[in-house]
């Protein structure tokens, strides 16, 4: 079924984060919740409506972890593996926090390159105030993308893991 990276495997990875806490009795501080929106090529618009009712009924939310596209990475040579972690002007800090816990719990090198930041649902959340953070695969594959080849066969779960972990990390360190 084409969408396999875009964005199955974003789907996959909070169903994952989910399932680990549960398995190992993680009792957060406070409040993690798992959504995946809808109508990101349209406009963002789920995402849209979520920030802008949070910040209308004066949610709190301590950051906002997107993962988007994150299973596409040709190749077995771990050295060349790195994933994109997409900050904004008020979250260059939990960026920096991203990237030692990248260093410290996975074998990936990261990179930064904001050119494409207002293009995903974490934009919305930074539009609204809060800290976000984008996590997607550093390697950008046009044959894939919103094609018939966007298929699982084409996914590298081993790479994606390695992302979830990032992810695992901050949402438990910040808590």
């Amino acid at each position: 079924v084409p969408g396999a990276n875009d964005n199955a495997s974003g789907v996959a990875a909070a169903i994952e984060l989910a399932r680990v806490m549960k398995k190992n009795n993680y009792s957060p501080l406070n409040t993690i919740e798992f959504i995946a929106f809808a109508d990101e090529e349209y406009g963002i618009l789920g995402s849209k409506a979520y920030a802008g009712q949070a910040i209308r009924s004066a949610k709190k939310i301590k950051m906002m972890l997107n993962n988007d596209m994150i299973a596409y990475q040709p190749g077995t040579n771990l050295s060349d593996w790195a994933v994109n972690i997409t900050d904004y002007d008020n979250s260059h800090g939990l960026r920096k926090e991203a990237e030692q816990m990248c260093s410290r719990f996975t074998f990936l090198r990261f990179t930064n390159d904001n050119t494409n930041n207002d293009k995903s649902d974490s934009f919305r959340f930074f539009s609204n105030g809060y800290k976000a953070l984008w996590f997607h695969s550093n390697n950008f594959n046009s044959d894939y993308y919103h094609s018939l080849k966007d298929v699982s066969a084409n996914c590298n779960f081993e790479y994606c893991s390695e992302i979830v972990k990032i992810c695992c990390a901050l949402l438990v360190y910040n808590n």
